[in-house]
Formats: C-alpha cells, structure tokens, sequence
C-alpha cells in the first residue's frame, strides 16, 4: 500500500509490542533498513518496505485508506 511511511511503520510495531529487531527478523531485514525505513532515511527501497509492510500484517496488523488519502492502522 502506498503512502505507508516511517512513521506507520513504528506506530505498527508499538500496537504488536515489537522491537525494531522483531520486526528485522519478521521481516527478513536488516537492523539497519527498519531503523532506515523508519526515519525515512535516503529513500524507500521498495521492496525492503514491502516486506516489512507484510511482516506487520503477518504479525496483525491492518492498514486502510481513509478520508480520501489518510492512512489508518489498527490491529485485527
């Protein structure tokens, strides 16, 4: 899902409890890409976002658009 940035990323780990490491490892990351993803450091790197996108939906996480062009997380 586009529009997904740092900022859902942590937000969705706090909502599982998860470290940045936990996520790295769901993920199949590095340390160092979450914590660059997060801070939305030198670009997004589409398929590293990708894949922690899917690791937080794994982990039970949901994101939908609202209001137009807002996005929403919740925990399913």
């Amino acid at each position: 899902m586009q529009g997904i940035d740092g900022s859902h990323l942590r937000a969705a780990r706090a909502l599982l409890g998860w470290s940045m490491q936990d996520l790295a490892q769901a993920g199949g990351l590095s340390f160092a890409t979450v914590r660059r993803l997060e801070e939305n450091a030198g670009g997004r790197r589409a398929h590293s976002h990708e894949r922690a996108v899917a690791a937080l939906q794994k982990g039970g996480i949901g994101f939908q658009i609202v209001e137009g062009n807002r996005i929403a997380l919740f925990r399913r």
